[in-house]
């Protein structure tokens, strides 16, 4: 009961928070330099960037599929891609925007005793997403020398240096510690099967880049078709920066943290707090679309199939054949 009410007041303060922020900018800014920013965007665009977002979730869930069959879950790719986009819906209304990997975890583990194997899937699915992010952040400022305040820039070139470190160490590491630490060995054993699976290991960090791209790309449309004129690396350079503030579990899915991390990088270009708000607005209301559609997959219940059932269909499914052929004798 106590959790329960601690989880309720958890929620309710993150609500508050957002709706605070809101409120905020609200106050503000301009409303109806708001409401010309919104109507100055161009359909096309936000379809072509609805499309482009579409695609790299498609893409992320093909990266989930990758880690979790070499974590010797079964299925087809398929069915996880109903899970991920499920997750995606109930990231929705769950505090942060994360919250939905709690239910993929859930729904390709019933069934079995590998609780801890798929949240490996799921940890490492998001740690690929965070490699890439960086390294595409540090490559932008690297190519783009001074498009965002020198501490931003060392800090994404650090993050993707460390990303570079974890890929290419973590055997390493991993020794180190189980020489000093045994029991944490034990426990990061599990995390060096992509390291012996170097097919799986490449394909996953090559989908991670391609979908990076194509969601930091989906902003970068939006902002041009708003006549905004930072350069696209600036974008792949300030994106991650913002979405790791949304993962903060201080708001609910990131709502008001978001605007507030637009506005900050963006007015550093001299771009007014309206037109950063309805940048926010246009992306996020491209993820909300984009979630909804795992809705949609929630209602048709195509989450109550299990891996597990799935897997006893297929074995019932090939043994009615030896069956039938059993029951052939020759005359």
């Amino acid at each position: 009961m106590r959790a329960r009410i601690g989880s309720t007041g958890k929620f309710l303060l993150r609500t508050g928070v957002s709706i605070s922020l809101l409120a905020w900018f609200a106050s503000k800014i301009d409303l109806h330099s708001l409401l010309y920013a919104f109507l100055g965007l161009s359909v096309y665009a936000w379809v072509i960037a609805f499309l482009m977002y579409l695609a790299s979730q498609v893409v992320s869930s093909t990266r989930w599929y990758l880690l979790a069959r070499a974590l010797d879950f079964p299925g087809p790719w398929s069915m996880y891609l109903r899970y991920y986009f499920i997750g995606m819906y109930f990231n929705l209304f769950l505090p942060t925007s994360v919250g939905g990997d709690v239910l993929k975890v859930v729904f390709i583990s019933r069934g079995e005793s590998k609780k801890l194997m798929a949240t490996y899937s799921v940890l490492a699915d998001r740690l690929f997403g965070l490699a890439a992010m960086f390294l595409l952040g540090a490559g932008a400022v690297l190519i783009e020398n001074g498009i965002l305040p020198s501490h931003f820039e060392h800090l994404l070139c650090l993050a993707g240096l460390c990303a570079i470190a974890i890929l290419l160490g973590l055997p390493l590491v991993y020794r180190v510690l189980s020489s000093i630490w045994p029991v944490l060995g034990e426990r990061l054993a599990i995390l060096l099967v992509f390291w012996k699976r170097p097919g799986v290991l490449f394909a996953a960090m090559g989908l991670s880049l391609v979908l990076q791209a194509l969601g930091m790309g989906a902003v970068t449309l939006l902002a041009k078709a708003m006549g905004l004129r930072p350069p696209m690396a600036f974008y792949f350079a300030a994106f991650p920066l913002v979405a790791i503030l949304t993962l903060l579990p201080i708001s609910l899915n990131g709502i008001g943290i978001r605007e507030g991390g637009f506005i900050y990088f963006l007015g550093l270009k001299g771009i007014s707090a309206e037109k950063a708000i309805t940048l926010s607005l246009s992306f996020f209301a491209v993820q909300v679309l984009a979630a909804l559609i795992g809705g949609l997959v929630y209602t048709f219940g195509s989450h109550k199939k299990s891996l597990h059932d799935y897997v006893a269909h297929m074995d019932s499914t090939q043994r009615l054949p030896d069956a039938k052929n059993g029951l052939k004798r020759p005359h």
